[in-house]
């Protein structure tokens, strides 16, 4: 199924069981009402600010191995750059596991799976599909039963802030929705590019397929979709030192703004 602007998404049902209709009315309206801005840059359902604070916690541990969290610690540095602010693509790969009687996932492979560099974007993602494939076969061959598809979330000019559909939102759309700055949210586009990889394991239940998000902050925005129910990850430890990666919470968000 194809998704090219928020009128499929809303019409083809890819939120069954999550109610996401008053964003994506919100958005079309900013659509229509500044439609001489975002016409010129093409943005739709990759422009369509969705909350990772929106979605039902999953509290399956996510064990971070310590390559992965230095690739992860390197990720966040880069997207803080200007020069090398860009959307990179990459695959983290897991196994089940368990800590005591509680299950988790160990996450031992981060795999880069970019196009090359000079075709990457701050603002649009760019996978290499000869990589990703390869990168799925070789997860199947050596049974790994963790997935998910990733990229970063870069810090973008200020400039390029205030022509993003997140800033064009009422204040009240936003706090009722705990959309953030462009850059800290999630978007249509990334359950859409998320989709593919679902549907490919629908079939084999034993593969838990994620979306992971790294953003500039340093959060890790990690969903899950299980029937049509997206969930969010939000305990993700760094394996060694047994710290949490950064996850926003309703209740952090709530703070921030009535200190402002």
């Amino acid at each position: 199924m194809e998704y090219k602007t928020i009128e499929d998404v809303k019409n083809n049902g890819l939120f069954k069981d999550n109610d996401y209709d008053y964003i994506m009315q919100q958005s079309m309206e900013v659509l229509q009402n500044h439609s001489e801005i975002f016409k010129e840059r093409n943005m739709d359902i990759g422009d369509t600010p969705i909350s990772p604070m929106s979605m039902e916690d999953d509290l399956t541990p996510i064990l971070l191995s310590k390559s992965v969290m230095d690739s992860y610690r390197k990720l966040v540095e880069m997207i803080n750059t200007p020069s090398t602010a860009k959307e990179y693509s990459y695959v983290l790969l897991g196994k089940k596991a368990s800590v005591g009687d509680m299950e988790c996932y160990f996450v031992d492979q981060i795999i880069d799976c970019n196009l090359q560099s000079e075709n990457l974007s701050d603002r649009e993602t760019h996978i290499n599909n000869d990589k990703l494939n390869a990168t799925i076969n070789y997860a199947i061959k050596n049974d790994y039963n963790f997935i998910s598809l990733g990229h970063t979330h870069p810090n973008i000019p200020e400039s390029e802030k205030q022509v993003t559909l997140a800033n064009f939102l009422p204040k009240n759309v936003k706090e009722h929705e705990y959309i953030r700055d462009a850059g800290l949210n999630l978007s249509l586009q990334d359950f859409v590019n998320y989709d593919s990889l679902y549907q490919y394991f629908i079939n084999n239940p034993n593969i838990r397929t994620c979306q992971t998000i790294i953003m500039y902050n340093g959060e890790m925005a990690m969903i899950n979709r299980s029937g049509n129910k997206y969930k969010r990850h939000t305990v993700i430890l760094d394996s060694i030192m047994g710290e949490p990666v950064y996850v926003s919470s309703k209740e952090e968000i709530k703070q921030n703004n009535h200190s402002l």
